[in-house]
């Protein structure tokens, strides 16, 4: 029995309104990659903390650690969900570290860290 995130909302762990904005399409132009229209979809996700595991994993990828959050999406067009692409939600942008999308499971598991420049520039 697998675990079930469909419709969790309760006081403990509260869901909040969050976004995802991919590039869906782009072009190389002389050997760069310009990305070209972006779209962002809605999504109701719960945000959990990073476990030691985690935070270990992100380390030895080379990233520097700002801060890491495991994010439960539970509605939304989870079929879409990949590892690109920036998360918007608690006033912050997100970039997706890590992502486990199953087909069977009615939810999503995300591992996002903090995106250091809050511009909307290239991360």
């Amino acid at each position: 029995m697998s675990l079930n995130m469909e419709g969790h909302i309760d006081d403990v762990f509260v869901s909040v309104a969050a976004s995802r904005t991919v590039s869906v399409d782009g072009q190389w132009i002389e050997g760069i990659w310009v990305p070209g229209a972006t779209e962002t979809k809605p999504y109701i996700v719960n945000i959990q903390p990073a476990s030691d595991r985690e935070v270990d994993f992100i380390r030895q990828g080379g990233e520097r650690i700002t801060d890491v959050r495991r994010l439960y999406i539970n509605e939304g067009e989870m079929h879409l969900i990949d590892q690109s692409g920036i998360w918007s939600f608690l006033s912050q942008q997100w970039k997706a570290v890590k992502c486990d999308n199953r087909y069977w499971r009615n939810y999503c598991k995300v591992l996002v860290m903090r995106i250091d420049d809050q511009s909307g520039g290239p991360a």
